[in-house]
């Protein structure tokens, strides 16, 4: 709220109608489309935490997502097989289910396993009228739990064409189905990308070391795993290509510009040399390209290329764990010589693509083990970390942040305090306002925010502050729109630069008004702010005004 809000008393005129318009605040850069962003205040955080938006009664929860233009359902990924949904405004407890695959992901008996339910995307054309399309990755287990073999499924399914927060089971159209030698690193990410077309994150094949053939997957192009996939999912291609690399089940073309198409690999590779990619993202700003993949036993990485990449990229692995040389031989040596197999280039060849951040999962205690990539921001809320990348740790739990400029991570910052309480944190996610999630294995979705204290009531981009003599007077519901849980309300009076005392309190986001009025010739100013059960209280405006520090009444 850039000023209080006025309510004059002239000659003419007692009490009037007064609705302040504002504008956005001029620092604040998102590319999220501005009517997403309406009722939103932007908000200079002076630091971050995180409120608690749902908590599903069962399963492990992995991933968080919301459908294109959605402001008010996020869907949550089970990794048992279901798929939740929660309704913006509803109590954390009240989540419903979507759908459940659970007979399929994984046989019983494997619920500690890396197998399930472990991607989800919406089409970008998604409506939920004419187009209800949104896509899985999961595992497919048979033979029961000690004679299991895996598969990784790729498939399509409709929402519901009557309820729209139900998915029709029996809409499943397989789009890809590959088999998987072992049970871990499935990988599982997808997300479609700027461009229109699918990307699927894919393990090395799992077990240990990358012993798969003479010298691993990681470096094999004629194999669907370990790698970045991009297909075309929705017939958009110019010069689609056939599926390739022998698939059982395809569904699917293959866009004509992807890297290795016609060079005697598999032709729906994007980029290859990696182990587990997890969590991966695009940043909506620009479309690079961030990709976090799980180390071995001693290194963790971040990739990061940039959106005007043609893909082709290789990333390193089995020849390298992060910026260290990689011995199968001797994979508990965190620094061992280059040891190069078959065709795979050296170590440190100029032709592999280096993280852009790694870290050795010794250097903290307790020990790190798996990173978990996130987003670079760009959401509406908070104005001075626009385009800081966020990841963190799936056993250190820490949560981690820092910029790229020119290619290189600056500006690294530790959240000690986003990282406080978390149990295993599986997954970042991004709504479509670009707002970030925290997902924890102890079922609780908490949702990255500015403290309470750093809010306006009524601040630009938000609903305006509504005065009437005929009519309630309304200000912004700051719960519905940050997901604060607000107490009460706290309505002031007083003059511009003078000290403004509390004249009304209430839970509600709206007031009979004011019963008095100013004398003839002067004027009453008021500032609307809202408070926790803790007693955190939002700002009196911007500048901040004085207000009186007596009961309200």
């Amino acid at each position: 709220m850039p000023f209080p809000h006025f309510r004059r008393r002239n000659a003419q005129t007692l009490g009037r109608l007064l609705l302040l318009s504002f504008i956005g605040i001029g620092s604040m850069v998102s590319v999220v489309g501005q009517e997403l962003c309406d009722g939103v205040s932007p908000v200079e955080a002076s630091t971050l935490e995180r409120v608690l938006v749902a908590i599903p009664a069962v399963g492990r929860p992995l991933y968080v997502t919301q459908p294109p233009g959605d402001k008010d359902r996020i869907f949550i990924l089970d990794q048992d097989g279901r798929i939740f949904l929660h309704k913006r405004g509803d109590a954390p407890s009240l989540v419903t289910e979507v759908l459940d695959i659970t007979a399929v992901v994984e046989p019983q008996g494997f619920s500690t396993s890396e197998l399930g339910l472990l991607g989800m995307a919406f089409d970008p054309d998604f409506d939920g009228v004419t187009n209800r399309a949104f896509y899985l990755n999961y595992t497919e287990s048979e033979g029961g739990l000690f004679n299991a073999t895996h598969a990784t499924v790729v498939a399509r399914y409709l929402m519901d064409a009557v309820d729209p927060d139900i998915a029709d089971p029996d809409s499943e159209q397989r789009i890809l189905r590959f088999a998987q030698p072992e049970s871990n690193h499935n990988g599982g990410w997808i997300a479609f990308g700027q461009d229109g077309y699918l990307y699927i994150a894919t393990g090395d094949g799992g077990g240990a070391n990358d012993e798969h053939g003479a010298c691993g997957n990681g470096q094999n192009t004629g194999t669907l795993h370990g790698n970045i996939l991009r297909i075309d999912v929705r017939n958009i291609a110019p010069n689609p290509q056939p599926p390739e690399c022998g698939i059982l089940v395809a569904n699917y073309d293959v866009p004509g510009d992807n890297p290795f198409v016609g060079q005697g690999g598999c032709d729906e590779i994007w980029a290859y040399g990696l182990r587990n990619p997890w969590r991966n993202s695009f940043d909506r700003a620009n479309g690079d390209f961030y990709i976090t993949d799980v180390g071995q036993q001693c290194r963790e990485e971040v990739n990061w290329v940039s959106g005007a990449s043609s893909g082709g990229e290789n990333y390193g692995w089995r020849v390298m764990e992060g910026s260290r040389c990689f011995d199968p031989a001797s994979p508990s040596d965190c620094d061992p010589a280059g040891v190069a197999c078959g065709s795979s280039p050296p170590c440190r060849d100029p032709s592999l693509t280096d993280p852009v951040l790694d870290y050795l999962q010794t250097d903290f205690s307790p020990t790190a083990c798996s990173v978990i990539g996130g987003y670079a921001y760009r959401g509406c809320r908070i104005s001075n970390y626009q385009g800081h990348y966020f990841y963190g740790d799936y056993c250190n739990g820490f949560v981690k942040s820092f910029l790229m400029d020119g290619g290189v991570p600056t500006l690294h910052q530790d959240w000690a305090g986003l990282a406080l309480g978390i149990n295993n944190l599986t997954s970042f996610g991004e709504d479509t306002q670009g707002e970030l999630y925290i997902v924890d294995r102890n079922r609780e979705i908490t949702k990255i925010v500015p403290p309470l204290t750093d809010f306006e009531v009524s601040g630009a981009g938000a609903a305006p502050f509504l005065l009437s003599k005929t009519a309630d007077w309304t200000w912004e519901d700051l719960q519905y729109t940050s997901e604060h849980p607000i107490s009460t309300y706290k309505v002031y009076r007083g003059l511009p630069n003078d000290l403004f005392s509390c004249i009304h309190q209430t839970p509600d986001t709206r007031w009979a008004g004011d019963p008095d009025d100013p004398s003839s010739g002067s004027l009453f100013a008021y500032v609307v702010t809202a408070v926790n059960s803790g007693g955190d209280e939002t700002k009196s405006g911007n500048p901040v005004r004085d207000l009186s520090a007596a009961p309200c009444p």
